[in-house]
């Protein structure tokens, strides 16, 4: 058995038998197979008289196939119905993608180690996202006995350390996915250890691992040269040398999420986007430092560029984002929030170079008026792509903008807190032509008037007794 009697206790809860069932039946009833060899298994483990009675027109079950269509919980309620079926349900090649997080606070170690030993090579991707029990000396036991593991979430295992990513390096060569969010102990030895160990990682997470440096991120793309997709949120002593590396070694990098490496500035960025040129999304919210000569590197460098934050990228202006919108056609989302100095003309020249614009913030920026969503709603993009505008304390947006934004069909979100000159009417207007779209808005209270006979200055409480 994967888990022990005390350990299925949750599990057992989560499916009553009677569903299972069903389900089960549903697949024997739509599935059917004609190898004699899996008749002769299905005989020999006595399950020919289930078949007969499950169905008739068949006479038999295949062996192995039916359970690799069920999900962990179902696996493990079928286990506990039969010997048979105990031998079915647990064979290691029905558990090849295996995620706990419904089970997180209830995951330790030996879990996982019982997981690793039952499925063995057969494991191709699992999940202990949230398993704040799980630590190194389990992992390493994974490690070893599931070589060829491939996808590997353990965002939030606060427990693991390097040691953790040693046991990888040294076993498992043919990951492709590692996601290390919040695991706040790893340091630069770890990607060292990944970097010689899993060459062929695409994916990497590092996100919140604060103790990450230039140094680390060297060592990493030195072996790493393939990575796709790399995220260092929040890595907050990155500086723009980490960059050049990444310029150096990674030409195949397709997304890259900076947000809040505040240290970061424009010639880390010009560098980046020279070695670049494949990138697709790019996050560098949170660095403030940055100036249109960032915007001006990714329009001459990355026109293949879909997803730009920038948010609280005060320096930005009108002439960078001219220049990136009109280099960059591929543009779907954007997230502008805090680009306090750019204005209507911003949302004119998305609206003539970026066809295909799905989602774009524009929170807090003040300077944006009615003007500028009139183009924005009147575009190709506005009549046919526009899913989601966030137009949070935009202090100039009126009831008329709403009324520009009925041209936007496709509208399925619209973000209005502290738009003040935006009124309960104005959105009961807009919704009538736009039924399917979710208004979100704020308004405050209405301050009731002072009570009758009162001529004065009405105090509060605390007031009248200073």
């Amino acid at each position: 058995m994967v888990f022990s009697n005390n350990d299925e206790g949750l599990i057992n809860k989560k499916l009553p038998k009677e569903l299972l069932l069903r389900m089960l039946f549903s697949l024997l009833l739509n599935f059917t197979w004609s190898n004699p060899e899996c008749t002769k298994y299905v005989r020999s483990i006595g399950l020919d008289s289930f078949c007969n009675v499950c169905c008739p027109n068949e006479g038999w079950l295949s062996h192995l196939r039916i359970f690799s269509f069920l999900d962990i919980v179902t696996l493990c309620r079928c286990a506990q119905i039969s010997k048979a079926w105990n031998i079915l349900a647990l064979d290691g090649s029905n558990w090849q993608r295996i995620d706990l997080f419904n089970f997180q606070t209830d995951v330790e170690g030996r879990v996982v180690e019982n997981i690793s030993k039952r499925c063995g090579g057969f494991l191709r991707k699992l999940s202990l996202r949230g398993c704040i029990g799980v630590g190194d000396s389990s992992l390493k036991t994974f490690a070893q006995n599931c070589r060829n593991i491939e996808h590997l979430n353990l965002n939030g295992c606060t427990k693991i350390t390097d040691s953790t990513c040693y046991s990888l390096s040294r076993f498992c060569s043919k990951l492709k996915h590692l996601d290390l969010t919040s695991c706040v102990s790893i340091t630069n030895s770890s990607l060292k250890g990944i970097s010689e160990g899993c060459q062929h990682l695409e994916y990497l997470n590092l996100s919140w691992c604060d103790q990450i440096t230039k140094d680390g991120v060297e060592a990493l793309v030195r072996g790493c040269r393939g990575l796709r997709a790399l995220l260092l949120r929040g890595c907050t002593q990155l500086e723009d040398e980490a960059l050049k590396h990444i310029q150096n070694y990674c030409h195949e990098l397709v997304s890259l999420n900076l947000q809040s490496c505040s240290r970061v500035s424009d010639d880390g960025v010009v560098q980046l986007c020279r070695g670049c040129p494949r990138l697709q999304a790019l996050c560098l919210s949170g660095c403030g430092s940055l100036t249109d000569a960032s915007l001006t590197a990714l329009a001459l460098n990355c026109p293949r560029l879909q997803i730009l934050e920038a948010a609280r990228c005060s320096h930005l202006t009108d002439a960078g984002f001219t220049l990136l919108a009109r280099n960059c056609h591929d543009l779907e989302k954007m997230d502008l929030e805090e680009c306090i100095l750019i204005t209507d003309r911003t949302l004119t020249q998305l609206s003539i170079h970026c066809p295909k614009l799905q989602a774009l913030s524009l929170s807090h920026c003040e300077l944006i008026t009615d003007d500028g969503i009139l183009h924005l709603s009147n575009s190709p993009c506005g009549h046919e792509r526009l899913r989601v505008l966030e137009l949070d304390n935009c202090l100039l947006i009126t009831d008329v903008a709403l009324e520009h934004l009925e041209h936007c069909r496709g509208l399925e979100r619209l973000e209005l807190y502290d738009c003040q000159q935006v009124t309960r009417a104005g959105i009961k207007r807009m919704r009538a032509q736009l039924p399917h779209v979710r208004v979100h808005a704020y308004f405050a209270p209405v301050t009731p008037p002072p009570a009758a006979g009162g001529g004065g200055q009405r105090l509060c409480r605390c007031c009248v007794v200073l």
